[in-house]
């Protein structure tokens, strides 16, 4: 076996083992699915959304735009980390629509920030992690202002707040077609009607590298 084949086995042995723990992690409420990132659709238009149409938590935290390189950034972390885990966690589709969407989100954030840790202490050094949502509504919603942007200080939760999946204009729609979570409420054959979601769900990232 050359050196190459021998180290995608020990890339795939380890993948296997922080999916295992990922699922772990989420205790249940989330499922992982191993990707290669070249099969990531990033597009400057869906980055360009948090601008205009404005998101309400533009500019205001130092890990949504404009102070972070969205696309470009992620195209970089692209090219040195060949696979990444896609992360779907389900919730009522009320509780999006209500400040419960908060608690589920900070959940998210927390359970990709403890996978993307547990990678780089088994070696992945490069990996990195992404979630839906500004962390400024996510964990400082009480606070006036994002500590790194007004006082140049340090992020108050550094251990769990991650960037904005958005931010970096990832195509989510082409993921879940990507992951086999896409389901077509428009195709109710038989085959298929029983497993429309009556959930909604948000997606998390974790570059693997």
């Amino acid at each position: 076996m050359d050196d190459h084949a021998s180290q995608v086995d020990k890339n795939k042995l380890g993948l296997d083992e922080l999916v295992q723990i990922a699922l772990q992690i989420g205790a249940g409420i989330i499922d992982v699915v191993t990707i290669s990132t070249s099969d990531i659709l990033v597009e400057e238009d869906l980055a360009n959304m948090c601008r205009e149409p404005r998101c309400a938590f533009y500019g205001l935290s130092a890990n949504c735009p404009p102070y972070v390189s969205g696309p470009y950034e992620l195209r970089r972390i692209m090219e040195i980390c060949t696979y990444a885990l896609a992360i779907k966690m389900d919730a009522p589709t009320g509780w999006l629509m209500t400040d419960e969407r908060l608690v589920i989100m900070r959940l998210l954030h927390e359970i990709v920030a403890d996978i993307e840790r547990a990678a780089i202490e088994r070696g992945y050094t490069n990996s990195k992690a992404f979630a839906a949502g500004s962390c400024k509504e996510i964990f400082c919603n009480k606070q006036l202002s994002c500590r790194m942007l007004t006082n140049n200080g340090p992020c108050r939760n550094p251990q769990y707040a991650r960037p904005s999946i958005e931010a970096y204009g990832v195509n989510v729609h082409e993921l879940t077609k990507t992951t086999g979570w896409f389901i077509n409420p428009r195709d109710s054959n038989e085959a298929n009607i029983n497993k429309v979601p009556m959930a909604a769900a948000i997606y998390g990232l974790v570059l693997i590298g």
